[in-house]
């Protein structure tokens, strides 16, 4: 029996049971940093490999595992969320595109009608812009909450899961759809163009309908397939109406937001 050199628990194996610490530790090198580097990487056993791999193919049977108890194979929802968003501002640091020029850019590229140079619309809405490119962690999560209610409430009501454990799947789908905002930026870098919005939209919608008829088994994987898209559609719906609300509210609290949003006031 050996003691661990982090918490001096007896140990026996490679690793501590107790923290998990390696009980064979070598000099620091250039190799062993390097191997050390990727070992946080990948994770234990190749757990980035595994989380990245079966999210692709099988999101549903990941995250069915997840929910089992399975908290080795792959990298945890939340985490994985949480990272991918890392990832796509450490790509877009790293081609220097600011997030917020790409979102306007993009928003140009998919021919959303532009308001009138100075306007009332063109101050809120860059405001709005500015705002979700510095909080795209908080909007992309209020998503979250909102498909979990509708997946457990609305389109999946019998398949006895709680609420907590209908967002590992939308986590688990939300981070995962990312890889398609990176690969975007990495176009408009290289080329200038982006992927069309029309396109992503629709391999998300693709993406969601197949994770939840891998998910859930208890129906049809047709039927569970048309649900999963009604929960991305239906949560976004819900979410908007939540934002509308909030927005109905600042009016009534601030009235000069209204003056400055009034039509007669933006042509």
């Amino acid at each position: 029996m050996n003691q661990c050199i982090n918490c001096q628990a007896e140990t026996a194996g490679k690793f501590c049971a107790n923290c998990g610490q390696r009980t064979s530790v070598k000099r620091i090198t250039f190799r062993e940093g390097w191997n050390d580097f990727w070992a946080r990487i990948y994770g234990f056993d190749g757990m980035f490999p595994n989380t990245l791999r079966d999210l692709t193919i099988r999101p549903g049977k990941a995250s069915r595992l997840f929910i089992d108890g399975n908290r080795v194979k792959y990298y945890g929802p939340v985490g994985y969320f949480f990272l991918m968003i890392t990832l796509l501002y450490l790509v877009a640091s790293l081609l220097d595109v600011s997030i917020t020029e790409f979102m306007r850019s993009s928003s140009k590229a998919a021919n959303f009608t532009p308001p009138k140079a100075g306007s009332g619309q063109e101050k809120v809405g860059e405001a709005i812009l500015q705002f979700m490119s510095d909080n795209l962690k908080l909007v992309t999560f209020l998503f979250i909450p909102a498909q979990a209610f509708t997946s457990r409430y609305i389109f999946f009501r019998k398949s006895k899961l709680n609420y907590i454990e209908h967002t590992i799947l939308p986590f688990y789908i939300q981070g995962h759809v990312y890889w398609l905002s990176v690969f975007s930026l990495i176009l408009h870098k290289l080329t200038g163009t982006f992927l069309s919005v029309s396109i992503s939209t629709v391999l998300s919608l693709v993406y969601f309908g197949y994770a939840y008829s891998d998910l859930f088994d208890y129906q049809s994987k047709i039927k569970s397939f048309f649900k999963g898209i009604g929960v991305y559609i239906v949560g976004y719906l819900l979410l908007m109406i939540i934002f509308s609300i909030g927005l109905i509210i600042l009016l009534i609290v601030d009235p000069t937001v209204f003056e400055t949003l009034r039509p007669s006031n933006n042509r």
